[in-house]
């Protein structure tokens, strides 16, 4: 994790809450929202306005 990122500390934290609350599921979106975070992985390209894909 890097902990200067405040995202990544946001999400993480998010995280523990959720495993604390007994929602694995939501949890694990966490990390998975963590672990893309830095590169940015997930990448959806702007469509035209008005145009629908």
């Amino acid at each position: 994790m890097n902990d200067t990122c405040p995202t990544c500390r946001h999400y993480a934290a998010l995280r523990e809450q959720a495993k604390q609350a007994g929602d694995h599921s939501k949890a694990t979106d966490y990390e998975v929202l963590r672990r893309r975070h830095p590169a940015h992985t997930v990448r959806i390209p702007r469509q035209p306005e008005g145009r629908i894909a």
